[in-house]
C-alpha cells in the first residue's frame, strides 16, 4: 500500500544548487557578451541572467505543479496519445522554419520567441515508454506487442530530430529507451542484436555529411586546424586547464573573453572549470551524481512499475546530457549541441528538465 510522504528534499536541494551555480555562472560567462556586435543583446551586463533567472522562475512553477499532481494521472492513453500527437507534430512544423546556424531546431509561438520541441518530446518519450512498459510487464519480449511500438516510437522521434539537424539529442532517445527497457527486464542479447544493427546504421548516418566528418575530424586532431575546426575543443580545454585546482576566480576567467564562442550556453562547464578550478568541477559533477542516486531511489521506491519506469527514465535523461556534455568540454567526445542541464543558458532545456525534476519529487512522495 502506498503512502504519501513529504518530497525529498535532498534532490530538491541538489537541484536547487545546480540552478543556482547555473545562474551565477551564466552572468560571469555573458556580461562581456554585450560589446559582441553579432550579440542582438540590448547594451546590459544582466541581460542573459535576468533572461535565465526568468525562465527558472517559470520552470518552477511546472515543477511545482509536476510535483502536486499524482504522477499515476499521466499514465491515461489518450493523454499519452494527445502528447505524443503535439510532440510529433511539433517536431514536423520545426523542419519547415527558416535554418538557424544551418539547423532547424525551434518555433516561435507569439511571445515566446524560440520553443525546441525536440527537449519537451524527451519528456514525452520517456513517459509514454513508462506506461506501455507498466501495461506489458509479462510480454516484454513480445515483438508486436511490445518490441515493434517501442522500436517505431523512438525511430519516428528521433529520425525527426536527425532531420533538424540534432545527432545528440536523437543518440539521448536511444539511450534514454535502452535504458528503460533494461530496467524493465528486457535480456541482454536484445541489446546486442539491436547494437548490431544500430551502430553501423548511425555511423553511416554521422559519416553522410561534410560537417559531421569535420567534426569527427576535429575532435580526433583539434591541433590540425587550432583557428578553425579545432577551435572549440582548444579553447575549452585551455579554459579548463588554466583553473587550477581553485580557480581563478568568479569573473576572472579570461576565456569568455570572446576566444570561447558561446560561453553561456554549451561551454559553460569550461568556464566552471576556469573560474572555479578542478573543485568547483568536481563539486558540479557530484551534484549530478547524486541527483541520480536519489532519483534512482525514488523510483526504486515507487509503489507500481509505472513509477519505477518514470523515475529511472527521468534520471537517465538528466545525467545522460550532462555525461555528454561534459564530455564534449573536456574533448571526451565530438562537439554536439547538447546544453549542460540547469547550467547552460536556454529556455526550453531548463523547462523539460525541471519538468522531469517536478516529477521526480512527485515519485518521492510515494511508498510501496
Amino acid at each position: 500500500m502506498a503512502r504519501k510522504l513529504a518530497f525529498d528534499r535532498l534532490l530538491f536541494g541538489s537541484v536547487v544548487l545546480l540552478v543556482l551555480t547555473g545562474l551565477l555562472m551564466i552572468y560571469s560567462a555573458s556580461a562581456m557578451q554585450i560589446y559582441l556586435p553579432t550579440s542582438g543583446a540590448p547594451a546590459g551586463a544582466y541581460f542573459f541572467v535576468i533572461k535565465q533567472t526568468v525562465a527558472v522562475v517559470a520552470g518552477g512553477v511546472l515543477a511545482f505543479l509536476a510535483m502536486s499532481i499524482d504522477y499515476r494521472r499521466l499514465n491515461d492513453p489518450r493523454l499519452v496519445t494527445v502528447g505524443l500527437v503535439l510532440l510529433t507534430g511539433s517536431l514536423v512544423a520545426v523542419l519547415l522554419q527558416a535554418p538557424v546556424n544551418g539547423a532547424r531546431r525551434w518555433l516561435s509561438l507569439g511571445v515566446i520567441k524560440s520553443v525546441q520541441p525536440s527537449e519537451f518530446a524527451k519528456i514525452g518519450l520517456v513517459i509514454a515508454l513508462a506506461a506501455l512498459l507498466s501495461r506489458r510487464e509479462g510480454e516484454i519480449t513480445h515483438p508486436t506487442r511490445t518490441l515493434l511500438p517501442i522500436v517505431g516510437l523512438v525511430g519516428l522521434l528521433a529520425g525527426l530530430v536527425l532531420f533538424e539537424p540534432d545527432f545528440g539529442t536523437a543518440l539521448t532517445y536511444f539511450v534514454i529507451a535502452a535504458a528503460m527497457l533494461y530496467f524493465a527486464g528486457l535480456p541482454l542479447k536484445y541489446f546486442l542484436v539491436s547494437a548490431l544493427l544500430l551502430v553501423p546504421t548511425l555511423s553511416a548516418y554521422a559519416l553522410s555529411a561534410q560537417y559531421r566528418r569535420d567534426r569527427l575530424h576535429a575532435f580526433l586532431h583539434p591541433e590540425a586546424d587550432p583557428l578553425g575546426k579545432g577551435f572549440h575543443a582548444i579553447q575549452s580545454l585551455i579554459a579548463v586547464g588554466t583553473g587550477g585546482v581553485t580557480g581563478l576566480g568568479i569573473g576572472h576567467g579570461k576565456q569568455k573573453l570572446f576566444f570561447l564562442p558561446y560561453p553561456y550556453t554549451d561551454f559553460i562547464y569550461a568556464i566552471v572549470g576556469e573560474e572555479l578550478g578542478l573543485l568547483g568541477c568536481a563539486a558540479v559533477l557530484a551534484l549530478f551524481g547524486f541527483l541520480f542516486a536519489r532519483g534512482v531511489r525514488a523510483a526504486a521506491n515507487a509503489p507500481d512499475s509505472f513509477g519505477r519506469l518514470l523515475g529511472i527514465g527521468f534520471s537517465v535523461m538528466i545525467v545522460v546530457q550532462a555525461l555528454v556534455n561534459i564530455s564534449v568540454v573536456l574533448a571526451l567526445l565530438p562537439t554536439k549541441g547538447i546544453p549542460l542541464p540547469f547550467l547552460s543558458y536556454g529556455g526550453s532545456a531548463l523547462f523539460a528538465d525541471l519538468l522531469a525534476v517536478g516529477i521526480l519529487l512527485n515519485l518521492s512522495q510515494h511508498a510501496s
